[in-house]
């Protein structure tokens, strides 16, 4: 199977290695992936049984999305994140020997198994390319040498050594910007192989009580990744294409495809997503969306199809939330007020995240309570990180009483989640 999220993309970053990729790649605890299997599913007014497909299924679209089709697991540890660029360009040649394999005759078959060996003998071309250029040295080796440089006044040798690492750089872009066209052209094949399914596929049925889904979108502690599962609890099903489309909230949709030659009753199977890298001002192997609001899944086999959405954005999202925050705890202090020689200290309160290792982009609601009195403000931060300590200072002659009770609110973008905890002044600890 061809999966060049993580494999080659970064072998590109270890070759290059300046300033071109970035790759941050975390692992959601199996229990918080395991949570909230709700199945929060809907679907049209469908037929209840499938009609098996009466065409036989071609081996050459098997061998296509099997070297195409985005990996699916039955592990989510099973995912590799690094991988040598020698194991990636043996894969992509094996891959390559596949396709050239193809003849069928289904036109399209035959158009998109062209189409990806093209753009596939292309970054095999442009990978060793990367790989046997010379590399420009790193900003730390340029700045050393013109120091030195200007120590024996050789100020027309830095002036070369600094176009010759331009050159060495420009001729690497030139490669990568062809690698990055290619690697379009693979994933447009990627995205048409649903189109060639449903041609020998059975028709589309309910899938209630067969398929069950469940999906959990990156956030704070959580990692970087999205993750989705899906568990056949019918029969066993053989050549299975499943479509896989995101939308986000503001409307922006990724299509995701993948194929499994065989899908066991009783079978969960992982698919990891991810935002992709920033190389050269594009963002490159990115297969989720930003604030997932909903997936549209459609299943194609010979044996059965369906077709079904699954709204995350809501109930589904907050409860995945609530897990994150299961072990979320803060330790407060009360800052009471202090005359000073320069300025004053206004009352406040400052707390200390425990439990949890990051929090990302957040609302904090503060309420001071005393005998029926009561004032509220309201602090917005982009994170929080663990044991980090926040200030919540209340402005000038705001706050004209000293609270025995403290209540926060924390809330965030997207998600009905709140986390609320007290402070009593005299004990000064958050429950």
């Amino acid at each position: 199977m061809l999966q060049l999220s993580g494999r080659l993309s970064c072998s590109i970053e270890r070759t290059v290695c300046l300033n071109l990729l970035l790759v941050v790649v975390s692992t959601l605890p199996m229990a918080l992936l395991l949570s909230g299997c709700g199945n929060n599913a809907s679907q049209g007014n469908l037929p209840k049984y499938s009609t098996p497909s009466s065409t036989p299924f071609p081996a050459e679209y098997r061998v296509l999305a099997q070297n195409l089709g985005m990996e699916l697991k039955s592990d989510p540890d099973q995912f590799q994140n690094d991988r040598e660029i020698s194991d990636v360009m043996a894969e992509l040649q094996s891959v390559l020997l596949d396709l050239r394999e193809i003849k069928s005759n289904d036109k399209e078959i035959t158009f998109l198994s062209d189409q990806a060996r093209d753009a596939i003998t292309v970054i095999l071309q442009r990978l060793d390319n990367v790989n046997s250029l010379p590399k420009p040295p790193d900003a730390g080796t340029l700045i050393v040498g013109s120091i030195l440089d200007g120590l024996v006044g050789n100020f027309e040798g830095s002036h070369h050594r600094g176009l010759e690492a331009e050159a060495k750089q420009n001729a690497l872009n030139a490669e990568i910007q062809s690698m990055i066209a290619a690697l379009d052209k693979v994933d447009a094949s990627l995205q048409l192989l649903p189109k060639i399914a449903e041609k020998y596929s059975a028709t589309l049925s309910d899938s209630t009580g067969r398929i069950k889904v469940d999906f959990n979108e990156a956030w704070g502690a959580s990692g970087s990744d999205d993750w989705l599962l899906l568990q056949n609890r019918g029969e066993t099903l053989e050549d299975c294409t499943i479509l896989v489309q995101l939308t986000g909230a503001k409307g922006d949709i990724r299509k995701n495809v993948h194929f499994l030659k065989t899908w066991p009753t009783d079978t969960s199977m992982w698919g990891r997503y991810q935002t992709g890298k920033e190389v050269l001002g594009r963002t490159v192997e990115k297969t989720t969306v930003t604030n997932v609001k909903k997936l549209d899944i459609t299943i194609y086999s010979p044996q059965f199809a369906t077709q079904f959405q699954y709204v995350y954005q809501g109930a589904e999202k907050d409860k995945d939330i609530a897990q994150i925050c299961k072990d979320l705890s803060f330790q407060g202090s009360y800052q009471p007020y202090q005359a000073g020689i320069v300025w004053d200290t206004q009352r406040g309160v400052q707390l200390t995240l425990n439990g949890v290792s990051l929090l990302p982009q957040c609302r904090v609601d503060v309420s001071f309570l005393k005998e029926g009195q009561s004032k509220s403000w309201f602090w917005k931060h982009d994170s929080w990180v663990k044991e980090e300590t926040k200030h919540f200072s209340t402005p000038k002659g705001g706050l004209d009483f000293d609270p025995d009770r403290i209540d926060f609110e924390i809330s965030f973008p997207h998600t009905n989640y709140k986390y609320k905890t007290t402070l009593n002044v005299a004990t000064e600890s958050g429950k």
